[in-house]
Protein backbone atom coordinates (compact mmCIF):
# COMPACT_ATOMS: atom_id res chain seq x y z
CA UNK A 1 0.00 0.00 0.00
CA UNK A 2 2.70 2.60 0.85
CA UNK A 3 4.57 1.94 -2.41
CA UNK A 4 1.33 2.33 -4.37
CA UNK A 5 0.68 5.69 -2.71
CA UNK A 6 4.23 6.77 -3.52
CA UNK A 7 3.65 5.94 -7.19
CA UNK A 8 0.35 7.81 -7.24
CA UNK A 9 1.90 10.86 -5.57
CA UNK A 10 4.76 10.87 -8.09
CA UNK A 11 2.30 10.68 -10.98
CA UNK A 12 0.28 13.58 -9.58
CA UNK A 13 3.44 15.61 -9.05
CA UNK A 14 4.61 14.85 -12.58
CA UNK A 15 1.27 15.85 -14.13
CA UNK A 16 1.07 19.00 -12.02
CA UNK A 17 4.68 20.09 -12.57
CA UNK A 18 4.00 22.33 -15.64
CA UNK A 19 1.26 24.13 -13.71
CA UNK A 20 3.49 24.46 -10.63
CA UNK A 21 6.30 25.85 -12.78
CA UNK A 22 3.95 28.32 -14.45
CA UNK A 23 2.44 29.43 -11.14
CA UNK A 24 5.88 29.66 -9.58
CA UNK A 25 7.14 32.00 -12.31
CA UNK A 26 3.95 34.07 -12.34
CA UNK A 27 3.39 34.42 -8.61
CA UNK A 28 6.79 33.77 -7.04
CA UNK A 29 5.35 30.88 -5.05
CA UNK A 30 6.62 27.28 -4.79
CA UNK A 31 10.27 28.40 -4.70
CA UNK A 32 11.08 27.41 -1.16
CA UNK A 33 11.51 24.28 0.91
CA UNK A 34 11.68 21.67 -1.84
CA UNK A 35 14.41 19.60 -0.16
CA UNK A 36 12.31 19.54 3.00
CA UNK A 37 9.09 18.68 1.17
CA UNK A 38 10.40 16.05 -1.24
CA UNK A 39 13.19 14.46 0.79
CA UNK A 40 12.25 15.25 4.38
CA UNK A 41 15.55 17.01 5.06
CA UNK A 42 15.43 18.92 8.33
CA UNK A 43 17.30 22.26 8.01
CA UNK A 44 20.60 22.46 9.81
CA UNK A 45 19.56 25.34 12.07
CA UNK A 46 16.61 23.26 13.25
CA UNK A 47 18.55 20.01 13.58
CA UNK A 48 21.23 21.73 15.67
CA UNK A 49 18.64 22.78 18.23
CA UNK A 50 17.10 19.34 18.63
CA UNK A 51 18.50 17.81 21.78
CA UNK A 52 17.52 15.36 24.46
CA UNK A 53 14.34 17.21 25.45
CA UNK A 54 10.94 15.86 24.33
CA UNK A 55 9.71 17.29 21.03
CA UNK A 56 6.14 18.34 20.29
CA UNK A 57 5.44 18.77 16.57
CA UNK A 58 2.54 20.99 15.47
CA UNK A 59 1.44 21.36 11.85
CA UNK A 60 -0.71 24.05 10.24
CA UNK A 61 -1.28 24.09 6.49
CA UNK A 62 -1.14 27.83 5.90
CA UNK A 63 -1.79 31.24 7.47
CA UNK A 64 -5.07 30.45 9.22
CA UNK A 65 -3.84 27.24 10.80
CA UNK A 66 -0.55 28.81 11.91
CA UNK A 67 -2.51 31.53 13.71
CA UNK A 68 -4.75 28.85 15.20
CA UNK A 69 -1.82 26.82 16.55
CA UNK A 70 0.13 29.72 18.05
CA UNK A 71 -1.91 29.89 21.31
CA UNK A 72 -2.00 26.07 21.50
CA UNK A 73 1.79 26.00 21.32
CA UNK A 74 2.10 28.74 23.93
CA UNK A 75 -0.24 26.97 26.37
CA UNK A 76 1.56 23.67 25.89
CA UNK A 77 4.88 25.37 26.58
CA UNK A 78 3.54 26.73 29.87
CA UNK A 79 2.74 23.17 30.95
CA UNK A 80 5.84 21.57 29.39
CA UNK A 81 8.64 24.13 29.83
CA UNK A 82 11.38 21.61 29.09
CA UNK A 83 9.88 20.51 25.75
CA UNK A 84 11.14 21.57 22.32
CA UNK A 85 8.50 22.67 19.81
CA UNK A 86 8.62 22.25 16.04
CA UNK A 87 6.04 23.99 13.86
CA UNK A 88 5.57 22.97 10.23
CA UNK A 89 3.55 24.56 7.48
CA UNK A 90 2.89 23.75 3.84
CA UNK A 91 2.78 27.14 2.14
CA UNK A 92 5.28 29.94 1.72
CA UNK A 93 2.82 32.46 3.17
CA UNK A 94 2.32 30.20 6.17
CA UNK A 95 6.09 30.08 6.70
CA UNK A 96 6.41 33.85 6.38
CA UNK A 97 3.73 34.36 9.02
CA UNK A 98 5.26 31.73 11.30
CA UNK A 99 8.62 33.51 11.17
CA UNK A 100 6.85 36.74 12.03
CA UNK A 101 4.70 35.64 14.96
CA UNK A 102 6.84 32.73 16.25
CA UNK A 103 10.38 33.93 15.55
CA UNK A 104 12.02 31.80 18.23
CA UNK A 105 10.43 28.46 17.30
CA UNK A 106 11.87 25.67 15.16
CA UNK A 107 10.15 25.98 11.77
CA UNK A 108 10.11 23.50 8.89
CA UNK A 109 8.17 22.87 5.71
CA UNK A 110 5.78 19.94 5.97
CA UNK A 111 7.04 16.91 4.01
CA UNK A 112 5.06 15.52 1.10
CA UNK A 113 3.41 12.22 1.98
CA UNK A 114 6.12 10.00 0.50
CA UNK A 115 7.27 7.25 2.85
CA UNK A 116 10.92 8.32 2.61
CA UNK A 117 10.23 11.99 3.39
CA UNK A 118 7.88 11.48 6.34
CA UNK A 119 10.04 8.75 7.89
CA UNK A 120 13.15 10.88 7.57
CA UNK A 121 11.50 13.78 9.38
CA UNK A 122 10.06 11.55 12.08
CA UNK A 123 13.42 9.87 12.73
CA UNK A 124 15.19 13.21 12.95
CA UNK A 125 12.63 15.02 15.10
CA UNK A 126 11.50 12.04 17.20
CA UNK A 127 8.30 13.78 18.33
CA UNK A 128 6.47 12.68 21.44
CA UNK A 129 3.26 14.06 19.92
CA UNK A 130 2.14 15.26 16.47
CA UNK A 131 -0.64 17.86 16.52
CA UNK A 132 -2.54 18.58 13.28
CA UNK A 133 -4.56 21.78 12.95
CA UNK A 134 -8.22 21.24 11.90
CA UNK A 135 -7.77 18.39 9.40
CA UNK A 136 -4.64 17.43 7.50
CA UNK A 137 -4.67 13.66 7.15
CA UNK A 138 -2.05 11.88 5.04
CA UNK A 139 -1.97 8.05 4.95
CA UNK A 140 1.81 7.52 4.91
CA UNK A 141 2.41 10.11 7.61
CA UNK A 142 -0.19 8.55 9.86
CA UNK A 143 0.98 4.99 9.21
CA UNK A 144 4.65 5.89 9.77
CA UNK A 145 3.90 7.88 12.92
CA UNK A 146 1.85 5.03 14.35
CA UNK A 147 4.51 2.43 13.57
CA UNK A 148 7.09 4.61 15.33
CA UNK A 149 4.87 5.08 18.39
CA UNK A 150 4.07 8.74 17.78
CA UNK A 151 0.48 9.62 18.81
CA UNK A 152 -1.41 11.94 16.46
CA UNK A 153 -4.00 14.49 17.59
CA UNK A 154 -6.30 16.66 15.47
CA UNK A 155 -7.21 19.94 17.18
CA UNK A 156 -10.06 22.28 16.29
CA UNK A 157 -11.22 19.32 14.24
CA UNK A 158 -13.80 19.87 11.56
CA UNK A 159 -15.01 17.68 8.74
CA UNK A 160 -17.10 19.51 6.15
CA UNK A 161 -20.08 17.78 4.62
CA UNK A 162 -18.29 17.49 1.29
CA UNK A 163 -15.15 15.96 2.86
CA UNK A 164 -17.26 13.68 5.02
CA UNK A 165 -19.12 12.30 2.00
CA UNK A 166 -15.83 11.72 0.20
CA UNK A 167 -14.27 9.84 3.10
CA UNK A 168 -17.44 7.80 3.62
CA UNK A 169 -17.54 6.90 -0.08
CA UNK A 170 -14.07 5.39 0.18
CA UNK A 171 -14.34 4.23 3.77
CA UNK A 172 -12.69 0.87 3.03
CA UNK A 173 -9.56 2.79 2.06
CA UNK A 174 -9.68 5.61 4.62
CA UNK A 175 -11.08 4.07 7.82
CA UNK A 176 -7.71 2.61 8.79
CA UNK A 177 -6.19 6.09 8.64
CA UNK A 178 -8.89 7.56 10.89
CA UNK A 179 -8.69 4.66 13.33
CA UNK A 180 -5.04 5.46 14.07
CA UNK A 181 -5.79 8.96 15.40
CA UNK A 182 -5.13 9.17 19.13
CA UNK A 183 -7.33 12.21 19.71
CA UNK A 184 -9.76 14.38 17.80
CA UNK A 185 -10.67 17.59 19.59
CA UNK A 186 -13.76 18.45 17.54
CA UNK A 187 -15.35 21.85 17.18
CA UNK A 188 -18.89 20.57 17.72
CA UNK A 189 -21.03 17.45 18.05
CA UNK A 190 -21.76 17.22 14.31
CA UNK A 191 -18.08 17.12 13.42
CA UNK A 192 -17.45 14.65 16.24
CA UNK A 193 -20.10 12.29 14.87
CA UNK A 194 -18.56 12.51 11.40
CA UNK A 195 -15.10 11.60 12.69
CA UNK A 196 -16.55 8.57 14.47
CA UNK A 197 -18.45 7.56 11.34
CA UNK A 198 -15.18 7.75 9.38
CA UNK A 199 -13.45 5.33 11.75
CA UNK A 200 -12.14 7.19 14.82
CA UNK A 201 -12.94 5.37 18.07
CA UNK A 202 -15.69 7.24 19.91
CA UNK A 203 -13.59 7.22 23.09
CA UNK A 204 -10.92 9.22 21.28
CA UNK A 205 -13.21 12.01 20.10
CA UNK A 206 -13.96 14.94 22.37
CA UNK A 207 -16.13 17.98 21.68
CA UNK A 208 -13.90 20.81 22.87
CA UNK A 209 -15.40 23.67 20.85
CA UNK A 210 -13.65 25.95 18.40
CA UNK A 211 -10.40 27.48 19.60
CA UNK A 212 -11.07 30.32 17.18
CA UNK A 213 -13.38 31.76 19.81
CA UNK A 214 -10.32 32.01 22.07
CA UNK A 215 -7.87 33.18 19.43
CA UNK A 216 -9.43 36.65 19.15
CA UNK A 217 -8.92 40.13 20.52
CA UNK A 218 -11.71 42.25 22.00
CA UNK A 219 -9.77 45.44 22.64
CA UNK A 220 -9.92 48.04 19.87
CA UNK A 221 -7.28 50.03 21.75
CA UNK A 222 -4.76 47.21 21.91
CA UNK A 223 -1.22 48.12 20.90
CA UNK A 224 -1.18 46.43 17.45
CA UNK A 225 -4.52 48.02 16.50
CA UNK A 226 -3.42 51.45 17.68
CA UNK A 227 -0.17 51.18 15.75
CA UNK A 228 -2.06 50.50 12.55
CA UNK A 229 -4.48 53.34 13.29
CA UNK A 230 -1.59 55.77 13.74
CA UNK A 231 0.34 54.34 10.81
CA UNK A 232 -2.39 55.19 8.31
CA UNK A 233 -3.59 58.36 10.03
CA UNK A 234 -7.12 57.31 10.92
CA UNK A 235 -9.02 59.76 13.10
CA UNK A 236 -12.16 59.52 15.21
CA UNK A 237 -14.41 61.12 12.57
CA UNK A 238 -13.48 58.55 9.94
CA UNK A 239 -15.93 55.75 9.21
CA UNK A 240 -13.93 52.63 8.34
CA UNK A 241 -15.35 49.94 6.07
CA UNK A 242 -13.21 46.80 5.72
CA UNK A 243 -13.70 44.00 3.23
CA UNK A 244 -11.36 41.21 4.30
CA UNK A 245 -10.24 37.78 3.10
CA UNK A 246 -11.72 38.58 -0.29
CA UNK A 247 -11.73 36.69 -3.54
CA UNK A 248 -12.56 38.02 -7.01
CA UNK A 249 -14.79 39.90 -7.75
CA UNK A 250 -15.63 40.96 -4.18
CA UNK A 251 -12.98 43.70 -4.10
CA UNK A 252 -14.25 45.37 -7.27
CA UNK A 253 -17.88 45.25 -6.18
CA UNK A 254 -16.96 46.87 -2.87
CA UNK A 255 -14.83 49.50 -4.62
CA UNK A 256 -17.63 50.38 -7.04
CA UNK A 257 -20.00 50.76 -4.11
CA UNK A 258 -17.47 53.02 -2.38
CA UNK A 259 -17.20 55.21 -5.49
CA UNK A 260 -20.95 55.80 -5.35
CA UNK A 261 -20.92 56.60 -1.63
CA UNK A 262 -17.78 58.66 -1.17
CA UNK A 263 -19.26 62.03 -2.11
CA UNK A 264 -22.22 61.67 0.22
CA UNK A 265 -20.03 60.36 3.07
CA UNK A 266 -16.63 62.09 2.66
CA UNK A 267 -15.29 60.58 5.91
CA UNK A 268 -15.78 57.01 4.66
CA UNK A 269 -12.58 54.99 4.27
CA UNK A 270 -12.38 51.62 2.50
CA UNK A 271 -9.76 49.03 3.44
CA UNK A 272 -9.43 46.01 1.13
CA UNK A 273 -7.63 42.85 2.29
CA UNK A 274 -7.43 40.11 -0.39
CA UNK A 275 -7.13 36.55 0.85
CA UNK A 276 -4.23 35.39 -1.33
CA UNK A 277 -0.86 37.06 -1.72
CA UNK A 278 -0.58 36.25 -5.43
CA UNK A 279 -3.61 38.47 -6.13
CA UNK A 280 -2.20 41.63 -4.55
CA UNK A 281 -0.85 43.01 -7.83
CA UNK A 282 -3.96 42.29 -9.88
CA UNK A 283 -6.27 43.76 -7.24
CA UNK A 284 -4.12 46.89 -7.08
CA UNK A 285 -4.33 47.31 -10.86
CA UNK A 286 -8.09 46.82 -10.84
CA UNK A 287 -8.60 49.36 -8.07
CA UNK A 288 -6.46 51.88 -9.94
CA UNK A 289 -8.30 51.33 -13.20
CA UNK A 290 -11.54 51.96 -11.35
CA UNK A 291 -10.22 55.36 -10.26
CA UNK A 292 -10.08 54.78 -6.52
CA UNK A 293 -6.42 55.88 -6.24
CA UNK A 294 -5.57 53.11 -3.77
CA UNK A 295 -2.67 53.30 -1.33
CA UNK A 296 -0.66 50.11 -0.82
CA UNK A 297 -0.01 49.08 2.76
CA UNK A 298 3.40 47.63 1.84
CA UNK A 299 4.64 51.00 0.59
CA UNK A 300 3.65 53.01 3.64
CA UNK A 301 6.72 54.42 5.35
CA UNK A 302 7.20 52.88 8.79
CA UNK A 303 6.07 49.54 10.16
CA UNK A 304 6.18 46.42 8.06
CA UNK A 305 4.01 44.48 10.47
CA UNK A 306 1.64 45.08 13.34
CA UNK A 307 3.55 45.45 16.54
CA UNK A 308 6.78 46.81 15.07
CA UNK A 309 6.07 50.50 15.38
CA UNK A 310 6.60 53.05 12.63
CA UNK A 311 5.88 56.51 11.33
CA UNK A 312 2.43 57.96 10.83
CA UNK A 313 1.19 57.98 7.24
CA UNK A 314 -0.34 61.43 6.80
CA UNK A 315 -1.67 61.31 3.23
CA UNK A 316 -5.40 61.84 2.85
CA UNK A 317 -6.10 58.40 1.41
CA UNK A 318 -9.59 57.08 0.76
CA UNK A 319 -8.89 53.45 -0.28
CA UNK A 320 -6.17 51.27 1.29
CA UNK A 321 -5.02 47.93 -0.12
CA UNK A 322 -3.51 45.74 2.59
CA UNK A 323 -0.94 43.77 0.61
CA UNK A 324 0.81 42.21 3.60
CA UNK A 325 0.35 38.89 5.37
CA UNK A 326 -0.83 38.20 8.92
CA UNK A 327 -2.25 41.63 9.82
CA UNK A 328 -5.94 41.21 9.10
CA UNK A 329 -6.81 40.24 12.67
CA UNK A 330 -5.60 43.70 13.76
CA UNK A 331 -7.14 45.63 10.87
CA UNK A 332 -10.55 44.29 11.88
CA UNK A 333 -10.13 46.30 15.10
CA UNK A 334 -10.39 49.50 13.06
CA UNK A 335 -13.62 48.59 11.29
CA UNK A 336 -16.96 50.22 11.94
CA UNK A 337 -18.50 48.09 9.21
CA UNK A 338 -17.04 44.83 7.91
CA UNK A 339 -17.78 42.36 5.15
CA UNK A 340 -16.08 38.97 5.44
CA UNK A 341 -15.10 37.83 1.97
CA UNK A 342 -14.81 34.45 0.35
CA UNK A 343 -18.53 34.08 1.00
CA UNK A 344 -20.06 35.25 -2.28
CA UNK A 345 -18.28 32.68 -4.43
CA UNK A 346 -17.36 29.04 -4.08
CA UNK A 347 -14.74 29.22 -1.31
CA UNK A 348 -17.15 28.70 1.58
CA UNK A 349 -16.40 31.80 3.63
CA UNK A 350 -13.67 32.87 6.03
CA UNK A 351 -13.34 33.37 9.77
CA UNK A 352 -15.90 35.93 10.95
CA UNK A 353 -15.13 35.61 14.67
CA UNK A 354 -12.28 38.13 14.64
CA UNK A 355 -14.42 41.11 13.53
CA UNK A 356 -17.25 39.82 15.74
CA UNK A 357 -14.99 39.92 18.81
CA UNK A 358 -14.27 43.61 18.20
CA UNK A 359 -18.00 44.31 18.19
CA UNK A 360 -18.00 45.19 14.49
CA UNK A 361 -21.17 45.57 12.46
CA UNK A 362 -20.46 42.67 10.13
CA UNK A 363 -21.97 40.93 7.14
CA UNK A 364 -21.05 38.03 4.86
CA UNK A 365 -22.38 36.38 1.75
CA UNK A 366 -24.58 33.30 1.21
CA UNK A 367 -21.79 30.70 1.09
CA UNK A 368 -20.28 30.17 4.54
CA UNK A 369 -20.25 26.37 4.56
CA UNK A 370 -16.68 26.24 5.91
CA UNK A 371 -17.80 28.27 8.91
CA UNK A 372 -21.39 27.11 8.97
CA UNK A 373 -21.80 26.78 12.74
CA UNK A 374 -20.17 30.12 13.52
CA UNK A 375 -22.16 31.99 10.90
CA UNK A 376 -25.45 30.37 11.91
CA UNK A 377 -24.76 31.12 15.57
CA UNK A 378 -24.16 34.80 14.84
CA UNK A 379 -27.24 35.00 12.63
CA UNK A 380 -29.41 33.25 15.21
CA UNK A 381 -28.32 35.77 17.84
CA UNK A 382 -28.98 38.72 15.54
CA UNK A 383 -25.27 39.49 15.62
CA UNK A 384 -24.51 39.54 11.88
CA UNK A 385 -26.16 40.05 8.50
CA UNK A 386 -26.22 37.64 5.58
CA UNK A 387 -26.24 39.26 2.15
CA UNK A 388 -27.57 37.05 -0.62
CA UNK A 389 -25.88 38.68 -3.61
CA UNK A 390 -22.96 40.93 -4.39
CA UNK A 391 -25.47 43.51 -5.56
CA UNK A 392 -26.75 43.70 -1.97
CA UNK A 393 -23.49 45.23 -0.75
CA UNK A 394 -24.16 48.79 -1.92
CA UNK A 395 -27.66 49.18 -0.43
CA UNK A 396 -26.58 47.48 2.81
CA UNK A 397 -23.57 49.77 3.28
CA UNK A 398 -25.68 52.82 2.45
CA UNK A 399 -28.20 51.74 5.10
CA UNK A 400 -25.45 51.31 7.73
CA UNK A 401 -24.03 54.75 6.99
CA UNK A 402 -27.44 56.39 7.14
CA UNK A 403 -28.40 54.73 10.43
CA UNK A 404 -25.47 53.40 12.44
CA UNK A 405 -27.24 52.53 15.71
CA UNK A 406 -28.73 49.14 14.70
CA UNK A 407 -25.29 48.10 13.46
CA UNK A 408 -23.67 49.10 16.75
CA UNK A 409 -26.21 46.97 18.60
CA UNK A 410 -25.49 44.00 16.32
CA UNK A 411 -21.80 44.44 17.00
CA UNK A 412 -22.36 44.40 20.76
CA UNK A 413 -24.36 41.19 20.43
CA UNK A 414 -21.59 39.65 18.32
CA UNK A 415 -19.02 40.46 20.97
CA UNK A 416 -21.17 38.84 23.66
CA UNK A 417 -21.59 35.70 21.54
CA UNK A 418 -17.83 35.28 21.16
CA UNK A 419 -17.20 35.80 24.88
CA UNK A 420 -19.86 33.25 25.78
CA UNK A 421 -18.27 30.51 23.66
CA UNK A 422 -14.70 30.82 24.84
CA UNK A 423 -12.85 28.05 26.69
CA UNK A 424 -12.07 25.60 23.87
CA UNK A 425 -8.37 26.38 24.01
CA UNK A 426 -7.98 25.18 27.60
CA UNK A 427 -10.12 22.10 26.97
CA UNK A 428 -8.00 21.26 23.93
CA UNK A 429 -4.71 21.67 25.78
CA UNK A 430 -6.08 19.58 28.67
CA UNK A 431 -6.78 16.74 26.23
CA UNK A 432 -3.35 17.02 24.62
CA UNK A 433 -1.66 17.03 28.00
CA UNK A 434 -3.24 13.68 28.88
CA UNK A 435 -1.53 12.18 25.83
CA UNK A 436 1.80 13.76 26.74
CA UNK A 437 1.55 12.48 30.30
CA UNK A 438 0.64 9.02 29.04
CA UNK A 439 3.71 8.94 26.82
CA UNK A 440 5.97 9.56 29.79
CA UNK A 441 7.20 6.07 30.82
CA UNK A 442 7.90 7.06 34.41
CA UNK A 443 4.55 8.63 35.15
CA UNK A 444 2.70 5.76 36.83
CA UNK A 445 -0.04 8.06 38.02
CA UNK A 446 -1.63 8.24 34.57
CA UNK A 447 -1.35 4.63 33.49
CA UNK A 448 -4.87 3.70 34.53
CA UNK A 449 -6.30 6.75 32.80
CA UNK A 450 -4.41 5.94 29.59
CA UNK A 451 -5.53 2.32 29.58
CA UNK A 452 -9.16 3.28 30.10
CA UNK A 453 -9.22 5.53 27.05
Amino acid sequence: MPWLLNVLYLLVLFVASPWLLYRGIKTGRYHHGWSQKLLGIVPGDVADRLGATPVIWLHGVSVGEVQLLKPVLERLRQRNPSATFVLSTTTQTGMELAKKILPNELLIYFPFDFTWSVKRVLRRIKPRLLVLGELELWPNLIASSTSMGVPIAVVNGRLSERSFKGYRKYKRLTSSMFSKLRLVAAQDATYAERFVACGVAASRVQVTGSTKFDNVTFDRRSEPVEQLRNLVGLEEHHVVWIVGSTQAPEELVAARAFMKLREEWPHLRLIVVPRHQERFESVYRELRELGTEPVRRSLIRGATSAGSGGAIFASDWRVLLVDTIGELRWWWGLADVAIVGGSFGDRGGQNMLEPAAYGTNLAFGPNTQNFRDNSELLLLEGAATRLQRLDDILPWIREQLANAEPGRERGERAQRVVRRHQGALERTVDALQVILDCSEPDLVRVVVQCENE
